[in-house]
């Protein structure tokens, strides 16, 4: 083999282990798309009134809505998301009890225009009577899960 097939294979193995390195950087820095950010609660959210909305850390908004007002027990819920600045790949809302495990209660709402989504859901009736519910709507995209929480109490008096 002469000097400059050496030369040649060299710089060939030099540039396929530089190209190699920089693709395995950008896969290596590219975002978690686990990655999650909660938007704080915010107490003076009122979801028997009408909707809520919540600013997530780093940009966009979330916004709630559950129908019919008040929340009832053991009835349909329509639930509409709105988002603002996030592109999403999914949208779910998941109802869990604040203060008593309720079971999984998770739904996948449909995507019906640019950041509008719809779902059904029904809550299941607590023996005490009175049920903190935390609603957390969870938008996943393709650079991260943005989770927005909403409370609310229900009864069945």
């Amino acid at each position: 083999m002469t000097p400059q097939n050496k030369a040649l294979i060299a710089a060939i193995a030099a540039l396929a282990l530089a190209i190699a390195a920089a693709a395995g950087a950008k896969l290596w820095l590219r975002p978690d798309p686990s990655a999650t950010l909660t938007a704080p609660l915010d107490p003076a959210c009122d979801l028997h009134s009408g909707p809520c909305t919540s600013a997530i850390p780093g940009g966009g908004r979330i916004r709630l809505s559950i129908a019919p007002h008040p929340i009832p027990l053991l009835r349909p819920l329509h639930i509409a998301v709105t988002l603002e600045g996030l592109d999403a790949r999914s949208v779910e809302v998941d109802f869990t009890g604040v203060d008593m495990n309720m079971g999984y209660n998770r739904q996948q709402l449909k995507a019906q225009s640019d950041g509008q989504y719809t779902g059904a859901a029904t809550l299941p009736v607590c023996i005490t009577g009175r049920m903190a519910w935390q609603a957390s709507v969870i938008v996943t995209t393709n650079k991260i899960k943005a989770v927005a929480p909403f409370r609310f109490v229900t009864s069945h008096d």
